[in-house]
């Protein structure tokens, strides 16, 4: 474009902005825009790309502001065929589908799933089933493979997630399931292990199958301690938040609450014509917010860090753990049941999740076994020892499996190759057999080289394996944003077996939601411009944004 050209289209421009502004769209000049040609399938295109990619609702094509914008660039310009745009956002997701599906089968390593009900406006239920999973190029991978209303509770949750598994054809590559902790959904992942039992034999005999959502735990013991005071009369007389679903801001509101009553703010004045709670409901509510501020503190570690992998939980936990016992000791006749309340729920969670936990913190090569000594020490934990030696053996168990696996992978390929290349099917070269026909062997009338190969074995100890010389490694410094899955990476090839077990565990999700909505004690809402979509068009949106937003990430 010649800089002549140039100045004339932003001349151009600038006049279809100012008719824009006088709201004349149909006085503009016969020469304005007369080289603009719209093409309403290109555009139906664009449209639904931009929609599938961000986080773009579809009525957007027919909003005013949006139109009036549209128009100001192209005058002649109209996208607001609906029915084009949906068509085209469905295409995009089959043709999406497909390169996801055969990644999917590529994918060498295993899948951990999680499984979130979210809540419309309206009390409808829609399910959402995530695979997770870092890929062999060690891109952390949070795929949303299927979403849809739930009709029929349980039983149609289960139903759901079976179909999506099958047709996804990976059954066979799902290492755990994570999802809140409703005894409703027992049944559920039972049903979901027996499957994929079919299938697949499951690591540790399914000990870490089943994945409890630390957020959901956490927020059950910040409801327990909330229900003690009167939140919303500590709350109604000051201007410092009224009291949310998301408890991390109720705590925030009843700390500064709590900080302005104890510097005397409450006496002044302005406040005399309210009504403001009496001495004891402040000093309850102080003590409740000491008690949330402990787990705030862990839960803010836990979600709102830039890595949030597994091996970031045990520590944190341990130190709430520690925090909760104290309180459930304590002389103070009000906390003291609040604090036991909260740490039997706690205390449940952290029996049915220490392995997973423990495995993790393992692989942190900032931690290794070296954590374990100094909470001992530190925690005063009698049970320390017996925890730490089946830790240990569940990563030597875990170790030898994947090798095993893995050597009957690369001996499969090698016979393929083998084949292929044209090899003798009755053996290898005969330069490369051993000594069976030679001296030394049962023809001639004594075997001593077997005995003897057997005596060398018997006398010599196992040799080092990639999981002892990683343990036997002194740990790293610390570092607190520490990306523990850019490490393996960089590892991979000295410990090629390990970084494939590292590579499954830290994949695997401990909270179904994350970030700002780890906080939430309800129900969490479902995104109603997805659901305004259409029911033909809703989970196509939710799986093609995940896929999209995905490999954007990876650019």
């Amino acid at each position: 474009m010649s800089e002549e050209q140039a100045n004339e289209l932003a001349l151009d421009t600038e006049a279809r902005v100012h008719s824009l502004d006088n709201e004349n769209f149909g006085d503009t000049e016969e020469n304005v825009g007369e080289n603009l040609v719209f093409d309403e399938a290109k555009a139906s295109q664009a449209l639904a790309i931009w929609i599938c990619t961000a986080d773009v609702p579809l009525r957007i094509i027919e909003d005013p502001l949006f139109l009036r914008f549209v128009h100001s660039v192209n005058p002649f310009a109209k996208p607001g065929n609906v029915k084009l745009v949906k068509a085209a956002c469905l295409k995009i997701f089959k043709e999406e589908r497909v390169k996801i599906k055969q990644a999917l089968a590529d994918f060498d390593g295993q899948i951990s799933l999680s499984v979130d009900v979210l809540k419309s406006s309206v009390c409808s239920e829609y399910m959402c089933l995530t695979a997770h999973f870092v890929d062999d190029g060690w891109e952390v991978k949070k795929w949303v493979l299927g979403f849809c209303r739930v009709w029929e509770e349980e039983d149609d949750v289960s139903k759901m997630i079976l179909k999506c598994l099958s047709d996804w054809k990976i059954e066979n590559k799902i290492f755990t399931i994570t999802m809140k902790n409703d005894s409703d959904y027992v049944a559920t992942v039972k049903l979901i292990k027996d499957r994929v039992q079919e299938k697949k034999k499951l690591q540790l005999k399914g000990q870490l199958f089943h994945v409890y959502c630390c957020a959901d735990m956490l927020c059950a013991v910040v409801l327990d301690a909330l229900a003690e005071i009167p939140v919303n009369e500590v709350l109604d007389h000051v201007a410092c938040g009224r009291p949310t679903s998301l408890w991390h801001l109720t705590y925030q509101a009843l700390k500064d609450a709590s900080e302005l009553y104890s510097m005397g703010e409450f006496s002044r004045d302005e406040y005399h014509v309210t009504e403001i709670p009496p001495a004891d409901v402040w000093s309850k509510a102080e003590a409740v917010v000491k008690l949330l501020g402990s787990i705030y503190n862990v839960a803010k570690s836990l979600f709102e860090t830039k890595y949030p992998t597994a091996n970031n939980y045990l520590h944190n936990l341990q130190e709430l753990q520690a925090s909760l016992i104290r309180e459930s000791m304590s002389s103070d006749s009000f906390i003291k049941p609040i604090a036991e309340k909260m740490l039997q729920k706690f205390d449940k969670y952290w029996n049915d999740m220490f392995l997973l936990l423990a495995l993790t913190t393992l692989l942190d090569p900032r931690f290794k076994k070296k954590y374990f000594e100094f909470s001992s020490l530190k925690y005063k934990d009698s049970d320390s020892k017996s925890r730490v030696t089946a830790v240990l053996d569940a990563i030597q168990t875990l170790y030898d499996e994947y090798a095993t696996t893995i050597d009957e992978n690369e001996k499969s390929m090698s016979k393929s190759s083998a084949l292929s290349a044209g090899e003798d099917s009755d053996g290898p070269c005969p330069e490369f057999r051993r000594v069976d026909e030679g001296c030394g062997s049962s023809k001639d009338g004594f075997d001593w080289v077997k005995e003897y190969e057997q005596f060398t074995q018997s006398k010599s100890r196992r040799p080092k394996s990639e999981l002892d010389f990683y343990l036997e490694e002194p740990v790293i410094l610390w570092i607190e944003d520490f990306d523990i899955i850019s490490w393996w990476r960089t590892s991979s090839s000295k410990y090629p077996i390990l970084s494939c077990v590292a590579r499954d565990l830290l994949a695997i999700p401990i909270s179904v939601a994350t970030s700002y909505d780890a906080y939430d004690t309800t129900a969490r809402k479902v995104d109603w411009n997805i659901i305004s979509s259409g029911r033909d068009l809703m989970g196509a949106l939710m799986c093609t944004r995940s896929w999209k937003q995905s490999n954007s990430d990876k650019d």
